[in-house]
């Protein structure tokens, strides 16, 4: 396993949920990851617009959330992307605006832990 996947896994991400998901492929995984991270900020905002009056919007944005953490093994977000979800679902608002820091915090967290791990240099790549 790559130093890269490694420190994933030591983050508590699912590195090789996430290898599945990119065919097994180090450079594929990356790039989704990147993908992942280049769409936060825009993606952020529309949650945080939609929570402010939670409905359909709100529904799509965080079962869209769900999936991709899901697929990139950050399966701690994408398990509170899921709660949040459910709860839009069954129009319990008083949750989704209770718990939103805690998605957003997570969320962060998880970009956070994928730019650290763009920036590391395997051995290979010296």
């Amino acid at each position: 396993m790559t130093e890269k996947l490694n420190y994933l896994k030591r983050q508590g991400i699912n590195a090789q949920q996430g290898m599945k998901y990119a065919d097994d492929s180090l450079d594929f995984y990356e790039q989704l990851i990147t993908l992942f991270m280049n769409e936060y900020g825009e993606k952020r905002a529309c949650v945080l617009k939609e929570a402010e009056n939670p409905g359909q919007g709100y529904t799509v944005l965080v079962h869209g959330l769900k999936n991709n953490a899901r697929s990139l093994g950050a399966d701690k977000l994408a398990d509170l992307a899921c709660e949040h979800e459910l709860a839009s679902k069954a129009g319990d608002v008083g949750f989704i605006k209770e718990n939103l820091d805690a998605l957003l915090e997570t969320w962060e967290q998880t970009v956070h832990i994928f730019k650290e791990m763009v920036t590391i240099q395997s051995h290979a790549d010296l």
